[in-house]
């Protein structure tokens, strides 16, 4: 049986990524989006690599959103939780709405999407579980104050989770990239960071899955 690989986040940038990678090792992979004809770009990508997949809609800022995909995408033998927003505002600016739905997305949601499928992992002694955080759990973040608490609960989860289950071999690693090209500043609103930024501060989005596998396969 083919084994199976779930990327939330996964219609561009760093999910993009994730699935194409998997796709290029013989995996099936389940994308997990909310914007339709993007995940049909992505698809037609992995078929091009000689791979399977299919794809969910959903919206993983609500636990509805969350029950849908485990509903809907198994047992997975790698889950990628990749899906993000990034949201910029001094305090008070932003509006509780949209704090309270990053913060789900960024943070509790991830534990209720690990948390649902970690027991099959555990059952059958393997599987593998990436929480893409970020450098904003691990430094201050004037103006994203809500955003690098909702990493920081990420990156913590991650790494507790990873000495909970380590022993069942299961692994579970966060990944805290710094600066990626991808299209997540400019949908926030954030473009004037690609001039602002530092150019050597900049990786690729195929930097990032690298590390990300690499580390995982390590146990770090």
């Amino acid at each position: 049986m083919k084994s199976q690989a779930l990327v939330t986040g996964a219609s561009s940038g760093i999910g993009r990524e994730f699935a194409l990678h998997y796709a290029r090792h013989g995996f099936h992979v389940c994308l997990v989006g909310r914007n339709e004809d993007e995940l049909r770009t992505v698809a037609q990508g992995i078929e091009e690599v000689g791979a399977t997949c299919d794809w969910v809609i959903a919206d993983l800022s609500d636990t509805q959103g969350v029950a849908h995909v485990l509903e809907t995408c198994g047992e997975p033998d790698v889950l990628v939780a990749n899906a993000g927003v990034t949201l910029a505002g001094r305090a008070g600016s932003v509006s509780w709405n949209e704090l309270e739905k990053m913060s789900f997305l960024l943070g509790i949601g991830v534990a209720q999407l690990v948390d649902g499928i970690i027991p099959s992992m555990v059952r059958k002694k393997a599987g593998t579980v990436i929480v893409v955080s970020s450098i904003a759990s691990l430094i201050d973040m004037p103006n994203s104050a809500v955003y690098a608490a909702s990493k920081s609960f990420a990156t913590r989860y991650a790494s507790s989770l990873s000495r909970e289950v380590r022993h069942a071999g299961v692994r579970v690693t966060a990944v805290c990239p710094g600066y990626v090209h991808t299209n997540l500043h400019s949908r926030a609103g954030l473009e004037h960071l690609e001039k602002k930024v530092p150019r050597w501060l900049w990786i690729e989005a195929s930097t990032v899955v690298h590390a990300a596998v690499t580390g995982a396969r390590k146990g770090k």
